[in-house]
């Protein structure tokens, strides 16, 4: 008598049932890596638009203090041609020395 093996159907149906649990695993793998390569890329990219906008952000400050000076020296020129005198405050030059120094030499006047 010859025995011939044959699948038992409750050994069939294990085996199917770990195909398909390993390929939902294997899905899940690839989904998690794919996810997180995703992640890592988008805040990389982050990370240079935050630079970006910091440099145009101190580009802008330094815009607004220049542009403030220049206001503040319109109004100061304005104020000085309407009515002729200076504001309170300000006192006129009567005689300026300029002092001729090379830059090497630091000049202190008392």
């Amino acid at each position: 008598m010859v025995f011939s093996p044959r699948p038992n159907q409750n050994s069939t149906k294990t085996s199917t049932g770990r195909k398909l649990f390993s390929f939902a695993i294997m899905g899940c793998l690839i989904f998690g890596v794919m996810s997180y390569l995703y992640l890592t890329n988008d805040l990389a990219t982050k990370g240079y638009e935050i630079k970006e906008l910091e440099k145009t952000l101190e580009e802008v400050e330094v815009s607004s203090q220049r542009l403030e000076t220049e206001v503040a020296t319109k109004q100061l020129s304005k104020s000085t041609t309407e009515n002729g005198q200076l504001p309170e405050g300000y006192v006129a030059v009567e005689k300026i020395e300029y002092l001729a120094a090379s830059p090497q030499v630091g000049v202190a006047v008392k």
